[in-house]
């Protein structure tokens, strides 16, 4: 199952070891519910995602902080948990302005 989401992204890392690369970002969200009430700024949370990830945001231009929008999958965690593993970025997708609507002439 895919879903979006959206995050403050403040880096993204790809290393290789022995032959198999691995990625994970850094992200940050707004605390929501009981969080909210014990955390003062962001909260910030290490997810891994495809090395593809990064290569994209490498050709776009990234610039830390930047809110993203994050295409993820769940991915099974320790203790029967899951977990998002970011999948891809959803290209900026530029809107064509809207026309305004001719006057009638009267």
């Amino acid at each position: 199952m895919q879903f979006e989401m959206t995050a403050s992204v403040f880096s993204v890392n790809k290393i290789t070891v022995e032959g198999r690369t691995f990625c994970s970002m850094f992200t940050g969200q707004r605390p929501v519910g009981d969080n909210a009430k014990t955390t003062l700024g962001l909260e910030v949370t290490k997810i891994s995602a495809e090395p593809e990830v990064f290569d994209q945001l490498q050709k776009d231009g990234f610039n830390p902080g930047d809110d993203l929008k994050l295409v993820a999958m769940l991915k099974k965690a320790a203790g029967g948990k899951s977990q998002p593993h970011i999948i891809g970025v959803v290209p900026n997708q530029k809107t064509a302005p809207t026309p305004e609507p001719q006057k009638k002439t009267a």
